[in-house]
């Protein structure tokens, strides 16, 4: 299961995802960075849902267990300014949110909204060892990812290391968090093909729906930057 892993990884490739790519070459700008991070705001309040709902199904204590731990991490292990949520706020207002009230409020984007119902259809309805692994995969990208954007923000002066609550928590936790998942199914990728084709199916899941929210989400900001710069263009002509 490793191998299947790490060859996903590979092909997958999240790192010259457009969003990282442009984001790292300096042509992503502060603004849409923070606007784009607003919106997935909206995926880190709804991830322990799908969790939850995951750690129903599994059928032995002993593993169901290795889920439960990840929602209570989620939630700060009791304390309340260590909720994942609460830091990714403080990320948000560091970068330049005007204050909680106003991200809360934004509009959701359905390219958001299409990742946190994938989830948790899969988590629902879906067999338990696919919805397992798919989290943790998408646990395990987001490792890198959290890596890439720390990085990233301190080289364009947006943030100094220590301001990264976030996003240097993940770097390092969500390892941990993605082998909790995937020794959950590990010992099951052997056992028999039906085993295999429902891990595999949840790996390939996840790897496509994250890749895609990151893709959409940059692509959204090109679009709206598209049409802004054509309707000014047009009033610039005289054209309505």
């Amino acid at each position: 299961m490793k191998d299947k892993i790490n060859q996903l990884l590979k092909e997958v490739d999240i790192l010259n995802n457009p969003y990282f790519k442009h984001l790292k070459d300096g042509s992503f700008t502060k603004e849409d960075f923070l606007e784009t991070q607003m919106q997935f705001y909206f995926a880190v309040k709804f991830f322990n849902r799908p969790m939850t709902i995951l750690a129903s199904k599994i059928p032995t204590e002993s593993l169901r267990l290795e889920v439960l731990h990840n929602v209570w991490e989620e939630h700060g292990e009791g304390d309340v300014k260590k909720m994942h949520v609460h830091t990714f706020m403080a990320f948000l207002r560091a970068l330049g949110a005007i204050d909680d009230k106003v991200v809360q409020e934004q509009v959701l984007w359905p390219e958001v909204r299409i990742f946190n119902t994938c989830l948790v259809g899969a988590c629902a309805l879906d067999d338990y060892m696919t919805g397992v692994a798919m989290m943790g995969i998408i646990e395990r990208m987001f490792c890198d990812i959290s890596a890439c954007i720390g990085q990233a923000v301190i080289d364009r002066g947006w943030f100094t290391k220590e301001n990264i609550v976030h996003y240097n928590l993940h770097a390092e936790l969500d390892i941990k968090h993605a082998q909790d998942f995937f020794t959950i199914v590990e010992g099951f990728y052997e056992a028999s093909e039906e085993h295999r084709y429902h891990i595999n199916q949840g790996l390939a899941l996840g790897a496509t729906v994250f890749y895609n929210l990151y893709r959409d989400l940059y692509l959204k900001r090109t679009r709206r930057q598209n049409r802004t710069f054509l309707g000014a263009h047009s009033r610039a002509l005289g054209v309505q």
